[in-house]
């Protein structure tokens, strides 16, 4: 089978899968780290662009927040409880909407939310086509979403290109490289991936579709994408000649993506010019990407020039999202809109 095909057995198959058991994946007790492990503070800087969206727009009595890819459910917690201490009228406006097929993670999100479902309505929906329309100004969300996108590896020998699959040798997965098809080779082509040989590189072909149907879903807002990831010229730079694709587990990279199936998370970084190209073409205008450095302090102006005293707590976390030795240089945020007046000038990417 094609690898993407295997990843996508490998991370969603129900019961079995790496993101479908259940399982804790993210944190210090799972795989790996993200953005909305060291605390709350992430949370509170999407609050402060929800808080600005929503006032931009004159306070509509409607409004919709959308995460895909929630896990246990911290960062929408944190993104409310935020919001309940800064601006607690915009909670009777809100409709949150939970993208999650795994029935298991439904559930550890209701515990997590279970101290706002009395106050606002929270939906949970199996996949983003199960989202009804809406015609009310939405807020989409996602951290560490699309890299989990089940990929296409290609790999360039012998004078051509090639797609690498997976087979059954004797016992165990092995790669087998098939030339790669007229389609597939088209994508290439218009990625500008460098014929270098055994040039190794990744393309997500869900990212249009997953656009496309955000498109038809969301009538105006904005899209949030936080991520680890490259413009396509730096993702298919000479300098990645092994491409990006990692497996990890208790958060050290493993030497063979076809190992554990399951029991492994795999994972490559985001070309977001992928997501910038189809979001143009669907209607979205894009704001950066910027790396974590930039993006989270330009939002978190405001409570760093008004609250000097902010807690050492506070300040460690955001240190740890912005920080080039943690989060701030390997992450990025690209935002979307859709529908909103020229004038919208969201504060995460003003000079």
């Amino acid at each position: 089978m094609r690898f993407d095909q295997f990843m996508q057995i490998s991370l969603y198959q129900p019961d079995i899968g790496y993101y479908a058991s259940g399982q804790t994946r993210p944190g210090a007790q799972g795989d790996f780290l993200t953005p909305v492990s060291p605390g709350p503070v992430l949370g509170q800087l999407l609050a402060l662009q929800i808080t600005e969206l929503h006032s931009f727009l004159n306070s509509p009595p409607t409004f919709h927040l959308i995460e895909q890819g929630a896990d246990r459910g911290h960062l929408a917690l944190d993104i409310l409880s935020a919001l309940s201490q800064s601006h607690p009228h915009l909670l009777s406006s809100l409709h949150l909407h939970l993208i999650e097929p795994f029935p298991a993670l439904a559930q550890q999100q209701k515990v997590t939310l279970h101290p706002f479902l009395p106050k606002l309505s929270i939906h949970w929906h199996p996949h983003l086509a199960s989202l009804p329309p809406l015609s009310e100004p939405a807020y989409f969300y996602s951290c560490e979403l699309i890299d989990s996108f089940p990929v296409r590896l290609i790999r360039f020998t012998s004078g051509q290109w090639h797609e690498r699959w997976v087979t059954l040798k004797q016992d165990h997965l092995d790669w087998l490289d098939q030339p790669a098809s007229p389609e597939l080779l088209q994508q290439i082509h218009h990625g500008s991936i460098p014929t270098i040989e055994n040039f190794c590189a990744e393309i997500r072909p869900a990212v249009s579709l997953w656009m496309h149907l955000l498109s038809q879903k969301i009538q105006q807002g904005l899209l949030l994408t936080l991520d680890y990831g490259f413009l396509a010229p730096d993702l298919y730079s000479p300098s990645r000649s092994a491409g990006t694709l990692v497996a990890l587990r208790q958060h050290t990279p493993s030497p063979d993506p076809l190992a554990h199936p399951g029991d492994q998370d795999l994972t490559a970084h985001v070309n977001f010019t992928a997501l910038i190209e189809e979001g143009n073409s669907s209607g979205w205008q894009s704001y950066g990407p910027l790396p974590f450095l930039s993006a989270l302090t330009r939002q978190a102006t405001p409570l760093l020039r008004h609250e000097p005293t902010l807690s050492e707590k506070w300040t460690r976390n955001f240190q740890h999202l912005t920080h080039p030795s943690f989060f701030g240089q390997t992450h990025s945020a690209l935002l979307q809109s859709k529908n909103l007046p020229p004038s919208y000038r969201p504060s995460m990417f003003t000079f």
